[in-house]
């Protein structure tokens, strides 16, 4: 048993002496902090955690006390009085406090009171947290003794029928006059409280009239509530009004009960008509799109995701005044509306404290979990309608997540343009696939030290009805990784690649291995490994000869995840490149975990080196890094002779670009192949 901590509040220093002699003869389990003064007792409390404040009670300077006692916390407190010295017993009630006499007190004395005052304090919080909750929860509740008589009543059932508490208490709940309508109404109410009273959970519908005089169905429960001893000793009725319950629902999201984005439009709707009649009065919307959320749910599980979605709700609750709404939209998204702001800057200020609130972990058995989110920013500029300027926030959300994890954009017309565009694209994409006009074209990788043609990478295009053959740019990658097509699209990638591979093989070219990109979505399909196989063995190849590019940021979405699945890979004895190194923030401690064959630099640096010492000293320190750590290094886009050269100076293991051979289809690809290799064999 741990030690009572205990916290001598005495002026008189004899009567502390005494009282420390007392205790030290009669016990040891305790520790004693003595306080001459209150001032010093304060600073005490502050510092250290007490289990019992023992207080010399002098009658003379009662104010002081009285100022001092609501410092103690509901910490048991017990007055020592000299001679039983009468103690104001209000004063005793109000602040849970007993007294005992100085000169007659001994330890177990003490003890007693202690367990006394621990379990009253408990009894009482208990007491006042259901009072709490029974008198400002918005449902209908009373309490009724064993016999079904009404002994309270919260403030929401008064309001609701129009009634005094005086009125009502004392007597038979069916009795009470809002239940007096019929006898069959009373019978019904009887028959379920006598059920309730014999300890089962009893439910009933009755309709009432309302303090409007309108009449209205409630859906009671009663439950039984029992003693230490097992018998009942009240009856908790809780009523709900059916008609408001269903129009919470449809207002409200349930699981972090925050308006929903219907009545977020409702909210939204009149604040834009009182800016349109007042040109000072400003509005503006926050969207906020949380980054990583599908990883915590994929990983963690959806009971820990609604977890957290509450609590992202509770803080961003707090970063907001009482009149600005947040809402949630759905899934993982918010919305906050700013309702008559002095300033515009106020919703980007707003956003970056956002961004810092989200940052901070939120705790988890185990681990933290820090979310960043991407928040688009619309203000009211004469938008004719709510839901315009909702797709403004949309669209500047969409930028903000282009531009990087966790940021801010603010809405620009040009914004509009660009999100028809993308849905353009998914809808050519969708059409494209029903119609097969996706092609892969080949772009060769040369060993920069026999100038050999060692491998290839395979690359996505599609065939525009009107722009001809078209590459994949940002707006091409997003759309389909955001359509229901990236997965089938991805695997015909991977079959049609292997597919090539073996063509290459049977026209005599000795190229060692073909890349594919991998989407994340691909990469954390659960088929992902089963599916390759399949497409190896039906083009009789192994593993060792695909080369599976990811991207740093991948891989960083959740590192541990990837690192397991490209063990995974590893072991089966696929080759797994890093693609696009550089431009991510990978530390060495993950690149070390993560189980890769092979860099392949940006090509943002790689265009830089003829010209800029910075891109030349990060090439250079990425492949002495990266040899140093057992990895090839690729170098991408290399497209002049004097960026060839460098890279060769640098002891860099492979380059692929312009200067070799553009992307080509497969065929063509076999002829250039073919042409390459003679042309080397002639200058050797």
């Amino acid at each position: 048993m741990k030690p009572v901590r205990i916290l001598s509040i005495e002026k008189n220093t004899q009567d502390y002496l005494n009282l420390r002699h007392v205790l030290d003869e009669q016990a040891n389990n305790f520790n004693i902090d003595w306080a001459p003064n209150y001032e010093i007792a304060l600073k005490k409390i502050k510092d250290n955690n007490y289990d019992v404040y023992l207080l010399g009670y002098d009658a003379t300077k009662q104010q002081q006390l009285l100022e001092f006692l609501p410092n103690l916390n509901n910490i048991p407190t017990i007055l020592l009085t000299k001679n039983n010295e009468p103690v104001n017993t209000v004063l005793l009630k109000k602040y849970r406090i007993y007294s005992l006499c100085k000169e007659q007190l001994t330890w177990a004395q003490l003890e007693q009171s202690i367990r006394y005052l621990s379990h009253l304090i408990a009894w009482q919080q208990h007491q006042e947290r259901f009072q709490l909750l029974f008198d400002k929860t918005f449902e209908f509740m009373a309490l009724l003794n064993p016999n079904g008589i009404l002994q309270e009543i919260n403030q929401t059932a008064l309001s609701f029928i129009d009634a005094k508490r005086e009125a009502l208490v004392g007597s038979f709940f069916w009795e009470i006059p809002w239940a007096t309508r019929s006898e069959k109404f009373q019978a019904q109410l009887k028959s379920v409280i006598s059920d309730a009273i014999g300890g089962k959970l009893a439910r009933c519908e009755v309709e009432v009239r309302r303090y409007d005089g309108r009449l209205t169905m409630l859906n009671f429960l009663f439950t039984p509530i029992s003693n230490a001893q097992g018998e009942i000793a009240w009856i908790l009725a809780e009523g709900r009004d059916l008609e408001q319950q269903f129009s919470h629902l449809s207002l409200y999201d349930q699981l972090t009960k925050l308006p929903n984005r219907h009545l977020f439009m409702e909210y939204l709707e009149k604040a834009m008509a009182r800016a349109k009649e007042n040109e000072d009065y400003h509005i503006a919307v926050l969207l906020i799109d949380l980054d990583r959320f599908r990883v915590i749910n994929a990983s963690l599980g959806h009971d820990i995701g609604d977890w957290l979605l509450m609590e992202i709700g509770k803080r961003l609750q707090s970063c907001l005044d009482d009149k600005n709404i947040l809402a949630r939209s759905g899934g993982d998204e918010f919305i906050i509306l700013l309702d008559d702001i002095a300033d515009f800057a106020e919703a980007t200020h707003l956003a970056e404290t956002i961004n810092e609130v989200l940052a901070r972990p939120f705790p988890l058995v185990g681990y933290d979990i820090a979310m960043l989110c991407s928040i688009g920013i619309a203000y009211y500029i004469g938008q004719d309608e709510g839901a315009q300027l909702l797709r403004d926030a949309d669209a500047a959300m969409y930028r903000a997540k282009q531009k990087s994890q966790s940021g801010y954009a603010v809405f620009h017309s040009s914004m509009r343009r660009q999100l028809v565009s993308r849905l353009q694209m998914e809808t050519d994409l969708l059409q494209s696939a029903k119609q097969q006009n996706f092609v892969l074209v080949y772009q060769p990788q040369i060993d920069l030290a026999s100038k050999q043609v060692i491998a290839m990478e395979a690359l996505i295009r599609f065939r525009h009805p009107q722009k001809g053959l078209i590459s994949p740019d940002q707006l091409f990658i997003h759309a389909l990784e955001d359509t229901s097509i990236i997965i089938p699209i991805g695997e015909w990638v991977l079959q049609t690649a292997c597919r090539h591979l073996r063509t290459c093989w049977d026209a005599g070219l000795l190229i060692k291995r073909i890349s594919v990109n991998l989407s994340p979505h691909q990469f954390r399909h659960k088929n992902l490994i089963t599916k390759i196989i399949n497409f190896l063995e039906s083009s009789n190849l192994v593993p060792q000869c695909l080369d599976l590019e990811l991207t740093e940021n991948l891989l960083l979405e959740d590192a541990d995840s990837a690192i397991e699945i490209l063990t995974n890979l590893k072991e089966i004895g696929f080759r797994v490149t890093i693609d696009d190194f550089g431009v991510g923030y990978t530390s060495l401690n993950y690149l070390k975990r993560f189980p890769a064959d092979a860099l392949k630099i940006d090509n943002s640096f790689i265009k830089g080196l003829t010209s800029s010492p910075q891109d030349m000293a990060i090439t250079m320190a990425v492949i002495d890094m990266a040899h140093t750590l057992g990895l090839a290094v690729i170098a991408e886009g290399v497209e002049t002779t004097e960026q060839m050269e460098f890279l060769c100076a640098q002891t860099c293991d492979f380059a692929q670009g312009y200067l070799y051979a553009a992307p080509m289809e497969e065929t063509v690809f076999i002829e250039w192949c073919k042409q390459y290799s003679q042309t080397i064999s002639d200058h050797l």
